[in-house]
This record gives structure tokens, C-alpha cells and sequence, in this order.
């Protein structure tokens, strides 16, 4: 999760694309597994943010995270991480709000974790990015007509 939060705010810095993701979440009453996450080590998001601006590798985020972080209740955060599922998303957050970030997730089993719904997302995400990859080959590949 911590390298999806980072991957995150990388997204909020100058020439990012952050699209629908938040590190808070799309609802008040249910923070996001970011913000759970970053409050869990006792790490702010902004103060984070600057550490991910100023790196120029992921050693010095990392270091900067070992120095800072609190992984003292590491055990207890990865529960309250690995517990959230789909009906818990859905108590709170409107079905429209969630169709725009997570449009496949009402095909899945509401008891479903939200940690398998973040992983299709990558995987569609991935599956895009490659068609997108296939098209520009095609377009820059002189033909042979």
C-alpha cells in the first residue's frame, strides 16, 4: 500500500496525472486506505509529499520512512488495511461516486476486500497502458505497402 500511496503523491506534483485517485478518499466517513495507512505510521500526506518532491531515488523515501515512520503497530494497521471490503465502500460513498473510480467493482462479491478491487484496478490499468503502448508501435512503424 505504501508504494501505491507514494506512486499517489508523485501524482500531485507538477506534470502528475492524478485523475480520480485521492490519498483521502471519496468520502469523509470512510478515509482512504492512504490516509488509514499514513495515520497508522503517524506520517502526515503533506509532510510526505515534500520527502517524495525532494528524492531523486526511492532509497532516500524509504530511509526518510525508517527515520520517521511509527511501524510499531505494523501488525494491527495491516489488519485494519486488509479488513476493509466492498460493503464497507458501499455503506457510505454513493454508488455514482464509486462507478467513476471503480467502475467494474459492482460485479464483484460485496465482501470482496478492497484490497483485491485496487489490484484489478492496477491490472486494468496495466491492460490499458499496454493497448495504448500497441497503438503507438503501430502508428510510428513505417508500412510496408
Amino acid at each position: 500500500m505504501l508504494p501505491r500511496t507514494i506512486d499517489k503523491l508523485r501524482a500531485n506534483l507538477p506534470g502528475g496525472k492524478i485523475g480520480t485517485y485521492s490519498i483521502r478518499g471519496i468520502n469523509p466517513l470512510l478515509p482512504g486506505l492512504s490516509l488509514v495507512l499514513l495515520e497508522g505510521i503517524g506520517v502526515t500526506e503533506q509532510r510526505l509529499l515534500e520527502v517524495v518532491e525532494r528524492a531523486s531515488v526511492e532509497e532516500e523515501i524509504a530511509d526518510w520512512l525508517r527515520q520517521n515512520g511509527d511501524f510499531s503497530t505494523t501488525a494491527a494497521l495491516n489488519q485494519k488495511l486488509l479488513g476493509r471490503r466492498i460493503e464497507d465502500v458501499q455503506a457510505v460513498v454513493p454508488p455514482t461516486v464509486i462507478a467513476k473510480v471503480y467502475p467494474f467493482m459492482n460485479e464483484m462479491a460485496k465482501t470482496t476486500p478492497m484490497f483485491d478491487v485496487l489490484l484489478e484496478d492496477d491490472r486494468l490499468l496495466a491492460l490499458s497502458e499496454m493497448k495504448v503502448d500497441e497503438r503507438s508501435a503501430r502508428k510510428s512503424t513505417p508500412s510496408t505497402q
